[in-house]
This record gives C-alpha cells, sequence and structure tokens, in this order.
C-alpha cells in the first residue's frame, strides 16, 4: 500500500494487529490518545487455547507456555454449594491465566516505533481519501483499524449503528497470595460474581476478579462472600479501589468503507466468561485469513469477516445473558431447576467436555 494503514489504539488488540501488518510488510502507524504504556496492577488476562497458539505463532519471543499459569481445574459454586466442576487431563488445561500488564508490553515491543503516542482521532475523513485528524498532524491513509476500545472513537466518528446496555453492576480487581493448586473458581449470587484466578509470580497468587451491584462497602461484601463460601482467603489487607461499570455494547456491522472494527471497538462483555480478549484476538485470526481482500474492500471478505464474528459474538452474548440471568436472579422453583441442572451436567462428562472445546475456540 502507498499509504500507512491506520490502527486506532495500541491496546493488545491494536498491537497484534501491528505484529501481522509487520508480518505482511505491510506499512501502519498506530494512534494512541495515551500519553505512554500505562501498566493496569492487578488485571489479568485468560486465554484459550487458540489464543496461546496464535500468539507465539505471531511472535515466538512471546512464549506464552512459560510465563502464564496453566488452569486444570475450574470450580463453579452456586449459594454455597460446589456445582460444576470442569477440570482437564495432563496434557491439556482448561485456559491460562496472565498479567494483562505483561502480555501488553511483551507485545509492544516490536510495534513501539510505529506508534504515535498523546494523539487523540478528533476527526475522519473518510470520502475519495481518507484523512485521519489528530492535534498535531492529520493522517493520510487507505485503510484504518479502529481497536480503540469499548468507547471507540471511530465507531462514533463514522455513526457506526450499535446497541447498548449496562449491567447495573461494577468490576473490581486486586492479587492477593493465596494456594491455588492451578483451580479456578467463580461463585454465583444475587448481587453478583467472584471468580479466583490462579496467578504463578514467583509466589501463588489468587487474581480476584469482584462484580457487583453493591452500592455499600465493598470490601466488607467480600469478605462476607468469604464466608459465606468458606473460601479461606486472608483479606486484611485488600484494596478494591473505585471499580469500573460493567457495560455491553456490539456495533451491528462491523465495517464500512476503509474501516474495520474489531475487540473492543466491536463487541464489549460482562466478564463473567473471561472471553472479551480471546474474541479480540478471534477478530485479529479472521482478519488475517483475508488481509489483502479486506485492505482492498473487497465485499465478500468483509461480509465474511462481519458475519463470522458477529455470529460467535451473538453467541457469547446469549451464554452470557443466560448466566447473568440465571445465577442473578434466581427464586423459589426456579433455583431449585438451577441447582439440580448444575448437579447434572456435574455428571455428564461428555456435555463438559464440549463446555471446555467450546471454550477454548475464539
Amino acid at each position: 500500500m502507498s499509504k500507512p494503514v491506520i490502527i486506532a489504539g495500541a491496546g493488545i488488540i491494536g498491537c497484534l494487529l501491528g505484529h501481522v501488518l509487520k508480518k505482511y510488510n505491510i506499512p501502519f502507524k498506530i494512534l494512541e490518545k495515551s500519553t505512554e504504556f500505562k501498566k493496569i496492577p492487578h488485571r489479568t488476562v485468560a486465554l484459550t487455547k487458540e489464543s496461546i497458539h496464535f500468539l507465539n505463532s505471531i511472535d515466538k519471543s512471546l512464549d506464552l507456555n512459560k510465563w502464564t499459569t496453566p488452569v486444570t481445574k475450574m470450580e463453579l459454586y452456586h449459594k454455597n454449594e460446589l456445582g460444576i466442576v470442569l477440570d482437564s487431563n495432563t496434557q491439556e488445561k482448561v485456559t491460562s491465566i496472565g498479567l494483562l500488564s505483561e502480555l501488553h508490553k511483551k507485545l509492544l515491543k516490536k510495534v513501539e516505533n510505529e506508534i504515535i503516542w498523546n494523539s487523540p482521532i478528533l476527526n475522519i475523513i473518510n470520502n475519495d481519501q481518507v484523512i485521519v485528524k489528530t492535534p498535531d498532524k492529520d493522517f493520510e491513509t487507505e485503510y484504518i483499524f479502529a481497536t480503540d476500545g469499548a468507547n471507540s472513537k471511530v465507531r462514533e466518528l463514522c455513526d457506526f449503528e450499535s446497541e447498548e446496555w449496562f449491567y447495573g453492576q461494577k468490576a473490581y480487581v486486586t492479587c492477593i497470595k493465596a494456594e491455588h493448586n492451578n483451580t479456578a473458581k467463580q461463585y454465583f449470587t444475587q448481587n453478583g460474581t467472584l471468580a479466583l484466578l490462579p496467578l504463578n509470580d514467583e509466589v501463588e497468587f489468587y487474581s480476584i476478579i469482584f462484580c457487583t451491584n453493591s452500592t455499600g462497602d465493598i470490601v466488607q461484601d467480600l469478605e462476607n462472600m468469604n464466608k459465606a463460601f468458606n473460601i479461606g482467603l486472608d483479606l486484611s489487607e485488600v484494596e478494591l479501589g473505585n471499580g469500573f461499570e460493567l457495560k455491553h455494547s456490539r456495533a451491528m456491522q462491523l465495517y464500512t468503507d476503509n474501516i474495520l472494527l474489531c475487540g473492543d471497538a466491536a463487541n464489549t462483555f460482562h466478564p463473567m466468561a473471561g472471553q472479551g480478549l480471546n474474541l479480540g484476538i478471534g477478530d485479529v485470526m479472521e482478519i488475517e485469513k483475508n488481509l489483502m481482500a479486506i485492505l482492498k474492500n473487497e465485499k465478500e471478505a468483509l461480509d465474511t469477516y462481519s458475519k463470522k464474528r458477529n455470529n460467535k459474538n451473538l453467541q457469547m452474548t446469549w451464554i452470557i445473558q443466560s448466566l447473568f440471568g440465571a445465577f442473578g436472579n434466581v427464586k423459589g422453583i426456579s433455583e431449585k431447576i438451577l441447582n439440580s441442572g448444575m448437579k447434572f451436567l456435574d455428571k455428564a462428562p461428555d456435555i463438559k467436555k464440549r463446555i471446555i472445546e467450546y471454550a477454548n475456540k475464539n
């Protein structure tokens, strides 16, 4: 291409797209509104087998199997009872956990010379020429990949039709020292969910993701769950901060002339299923399959991308909404049916195997 491709956003998905373009010797620039890389403490990512394979194939120096923590068992609890156990054999794993900032930092290394920091996008002119306006410079390009997150400026400026709703919950994240035996745990209550993800960083930790609709003392709420489920965490020095609002958003179509949405700019999800980043990586995997055709604005390739990724995202939305509705609003007979259903699933190894296989696909 005669003009560099523009990637909006230097997050993990933007950097990963940069790696793909670099692989095919396609010039690009990444425009990032932040002034520098910001480490987000305690945030972790649960990576599927497909994600790890793709990331390692794009950049062998990532060597994710060396520094991520394999999850060999996942336990799901409702009320104070263990409902479902998803486990794997010694050759497989349910998922792998790593620090978000560590993955981001590693991906930045080989594309950092192409990142222009402190460059928020102010406007996009998409006529005969595509021009991206920032405070300091106008960039001419032939194509834009929008990876600028849940509040995508590109999506807003280009009038992509989208839907969104808020869950009425906030998410709080932290890490605490705890023995985990490579077991992830998820607890469901009417007020929200608590996920414990195993993490090794010299010593064993649990990464905590606490999603709740509570407006009271969040640390006390967490302590109450700790006691109710008999989890046994030492929360004496835990800090949860202000948390962040949880919302779902989805673009109805993922492209327009010369512009493609991917990652959180296309879809955002409740962290309950831990699949948001994996679906973004899946977007990049699909882009690579038809990269040249997409850059040429070939409608068949664009329709294929939009249809495949929207179908996958709709499936995940349905799963999350079903979990959110089932575990967040159960009373009386519905609760008995739910508990019976969990016990049935726990005794159905073929179904549990399929759940693990589905969760490991992007």
